[in-house]
């Protein structure tokens, strides 16, 4: 018997590679899906801490408990729907990561944060919204004008007037007295 025979005879086919990636695959998300709920009741539990509410509204632990439970709504939902997911086939439901939507994601949002100070919350908002809706999903224009003006100028009024927070305005002085 040769030597690749020998080897060929104790390599694992690609089936039981296969099997072995989607365990892998399974026991990560599993992870990260336990991680996401921690952490989302650690964040809840720290921010009763700081206050829900004060005599003059949202206190500094409000908006911190409400994004908590949100997030660990959604990481529960996550492992449900992967639960889900692998009852239906022998596996975990195939998932594939779009790096370049991933990168775009992340790479538009430290411009979001590099701009804000600058910009201001509704300019920015707005051009983060229009370029995530019309460029990156392809909506229309109607439809992308819409959700980025509620998402951005609806929001700010919401918070200056309903919840008495300001947001960050322009910093140039002509934007600034546009009430932008």
């Amino acid at each position: 018997m040769s030597h690749e025979q020998a080897f060929a005879e104790h390599a694992p086919s690609p089936d039981d590679q296969a099997a072995a990636a989607r365990a892998s695959h399974a026991r990560l998300t599993a992870g990260a899906q336990v991680v996401l709920v921690a952490l989302s009741f650690y964040v809840a539990v720290e921010s009763l801490g700081l206050g829900l509410w004060t005599s003059f509204g949202p206190g500094p632990g409000f908006f911190p408990f409400v994004l908590a439970i949100a997030l660990g709504l959604l990481g529960l939902a996550w492992a449900a729907q992967t639960r889900r997911a692998r009852a239906g086939g022998d596996g975990p439901a195939a998932e594939r990561t779009d790096v370049g939507h991933a990168a775009a994601v992340l790479g538009s949002l430290v411009v979001l944060a590099a701009v804000m100070d600058l910009a201001g919350y509704q300019i920015s908002v707005f051009a983060f919204l229009m370029f995530h809706l019309k460029w990156r999903a392809g909506r229309s224009w109607a439809l992308s004008l819409a959700l980025s003006l509620a998402g951005s100028v609806g929001v700010y009024h919401g918070f200056d007037q309903g919840l008495m927070v300001q947001l960050p305005p322009s910093a140039i002085p002509l934007l600034a007295g546009w009430g932008l």
